[in-house]
């Protein structure tokens, strides 16, 4: 026997409530009492013969329509799970609407639920808005005055672009097979973005643009759909199958085309740009021009033939003033020389009074003994010779 804690027990139950899937994602009616309003708002809904406690956190209470009250009737959308630490069984609330709407907005729950099942709303299906369409092509009735908003828009912010109205119903129990037809006409005039919408209205009036037929065949055109159905807080089913969502006729005006006013202002920037990248450029480029004429100059023959000149003529004062100090150096040198043969000169020593005696065979005599008695010699003076016969010797 197994034994189970209370909150195992609890536990268990809540994993069983959470896989029975008809459980999750239902529409309840019933009458609200004990309303709470604790930014999570807490009640009881009621009717005849039993009752359910429910909670709507804040996240999903913040998108009401509407404040409840206690004796309203309503119709809620949510899950039955199980609120473990006190053991009871509650409606966890996603949303809510007065009873008065609950069936049409059961349908609409309903069929949305079903196509986004077969994958008509996901964003991967999505086409792109073209950035600068020629051809716009607008679904709607041609008695509106939606239409007369977006003539004016489209004209004011893009006057380059062809506005192609295809007239259509847009209310009664023909208007969806009235805008599939005008939806397939646009489609085959190759328009480069198509709206389809109308201005505001009950939810009945809007009523045309929540049906399955008018879903499938938006999500089968080949051009970009734009739906603009009444104002910014109505949701159709149109809306969630066309690639986007504007909030009204006049918003997608606006997404539609460009502010031709703003292009202008970004060519005129792009302009502005591109001319100061110009004049940068341009100043680059003359500057690098003349660095390359300058080097250019520097290596041109008459250059280089003058720039040689100069250093030849500089190599040659170089070098005159080298021979010349060189010159100038060895005439010291000699001079120097000069001087001292000049002291060491026989004839300065004649001139003295001094004599210098040779033998006939042209020797100079430097002592007594070289000579004898009867030898001849030559005696040379500063300013001449005379010749004489040695007549006597004589010994210091």
């Amino acid at each position: 026997m197994t034994i189970l804690t209370v909150s195992q027990l609890n536990r268990y139950i809540a994993a069983k409530l959470k896989e029975d899937q008809k459980l999750r994602g239902i529409f309840l009616k019933g009458e609200i009492s004990n309303f709470k309003n604790a930014g999570h708002l807490y009640f009881t809904l009621k009717d005849g013969e039993s009752l359910i406690k429910a909670v709507m956190f804040r996240s999903s209470a913040d998108n009401l329509k509407f404040m409840p009250e206690n004796g309203q009737s309503v119709v809620v959308m949510g899950s039955v799970s199980v609120f473990e630490r006190d053991g009871v069984y509650q409606v966890y609330v996603t949303d809510m609407i007065p009873d008065g709407a609950g069936s049409v907005q059961a349908e609409f729950e309903k069929l949305k639920k079903e196509l986004a099942a077969e994958g008509i709303f996901d964003s991967a299906h999505k086409k792109a808005i073209p950035d600068f369409p020629k051809r716009v092509g607008v679904v709607t009735s041609e008695k509106g005055a939606a239409l007369q908003d977006m003539i004016n828009i489209m004209s004011r912010r893009y006057p380059l672009a062809e506005m192609y109205i295809y007239p259509s119903l847009v209310q009664g129990a023909d208007a969806p097979a009235s805008l599939c037809r005008a939806l397939s006409i646009a489609d085959c005039d190759d328009c480069d973005v198509i709206i389809i919408g109308r201005g505001g209205g009950s939810y009945e009036d809007l009523s045309a643009f929540n049906d399955r037929q008018l879903a499938y065949y938006i999500y089968h055109l080949n051009t970009p759909v734009i739906s603009a159905v009444g104002h910014e807080t109505d949701f159709t089913i149109a809306d969630f199958a066309a690639d986007m969502r504007a909030p009204t006729p006049s918003a997608a005006a606006e997404l539609a085309v460009p502010d031709i006013s703003e292009i202008r202002k970004a060519i005129d920037s792009l302009e502005s740009r591109a001319a100061n990248s110009f004049e940068l450029l341009t100043g680059r480029l003359q500057s690098r021009i003349s660095n390359l004429s300058e080097r250019l100059q520097k290596m041109s023959p008459e250059m280089v033939l003058e720039r040689r000149t100069s250093e030849l003529e500089l190599k040659i004062k170089r070098l005159e003033y080298s021979f010349r100090n060189l010159t100038e150096k060895k005439e010291t040198e000699l001079c120097s020389r000069i001087s001292r043969l000049e002291v060491l000169n026989p004839l300065e020593v004649l001139n003295r009074g001094y004599a210098a005696v040779y033998r006939n065979n042209n020797d100079i005599v430097t002592n007594i003994s070289e000579i004898q008695t009867g030898d001849s010699i030559r005696i040379d003076f500063s300013d001449g010779s005379a010749y004489a016969s040695v007549t006597k010797t004589e010994l210091k």
